[in-house]
């Protein structure tokens, strides 16, 4: 059995690992591998009767323990307490911002409905302008369409007597064509005879009237312009047309 200095109720502070050990030599400790000269034996150290090897800490194990026990008791009784009389200010604090939420939500819902209540009645105003107008022209559409029955009639009209006037045309440049070439005629025939010829030292026996019925041009023809058919002293009794 380890020799101490103490009672027997109180943990010893110099334990011994032998009694034969002198009292200045030192022993490595088994628990915590460390060279110390005071050693506790396990008894102790099970029950927590042991103190810091530093002298100022004297407070034992066990005291600490049970007095970080008691600390760690204590704030959780605080706290639980905290929390039993802040509840109602948190519960309070919640159902203040829930109710201050739920006035923001109703101005946006009012100003939500305002604003579709003002398009509502911009769009009915719209509806009574478009069914004004509707009526408007409901109420034209029998003159429009006299209208455009008058102008299909005019356009008819019009197309008849355009057709008309180029089928007058058409017989009018056919006889204008017609007169023309037979006033030609009549003034190369009485007025500038033409004779035509194949050869410049042809006389004027050898030409060929252009007024008689020729055949193929057998070169290139030249046209002769000979003395007049008619009298120049204004006698035409008898020329016959």
């Amino acid at each position: 059995m380890a020799s101490s200095y103490f009672t027997e109720s109180e943990a010893p502070r110099d334990f011994r690992v032998s009694s034969t050990e002198s009292d200045g030599q030192y022993t490595k400790c088994h628990l915590c591998y460390t060279v110390k000269r005071n050693f506790y034996c396990t008894d102790c150290i099970k029950e927590g009767n042991f103190v810091h090897s530093s002298m100022p800490y004297s407070d034992r194990y066990s005291e600490k323990l049970s007095k970080l026990l008691r600390l760690k008791m204590n704030r959780k009784h605080i706290l639980d307490r905290c929390e039993r009389l802040l509840a109602p200010k948190l519960k309070k604090d919640s159902l203040l911002t829930e109710a201050k939420q739920c006035r923001d939500k109703i101005d946006l819902l009012k100003l939500a409905i305002n604003q579709r209540r003002s398009n509502v009645d911009e769009k009915k105003k719209e509806l009574s302008e478009l069914k004004t107008y509707n009526t408007e022209l409901r109420l034209r559409l029998p003159r429009y369409q006299k209208r455009v029955a008058s102008l299909g009639t005019h356009s008819e009209k019009q197309k008849l007597e355009l057709q008309h006037k180029i089928n007058l045309y058409n017989e009018q440049a056919d006889s204008l064509a017609a007169l023309r070439r037979s006033w030609i005629r009549q003034l190369t025939t009485y007025i500038f005879p033409v004779y035509m010829s194949y050869d410049t030292s042809d006389s004027i026996e050898d030409l060929e009237f252009i007024g008689e019925d020729l055949q193929e041009p057998v070169g290139r023809a030249q046209l002769h312009i000979v003395a007049p058919s008619i009298s120049t002293d204004g006698d035409y009794s008898d020329i016959t047309l």
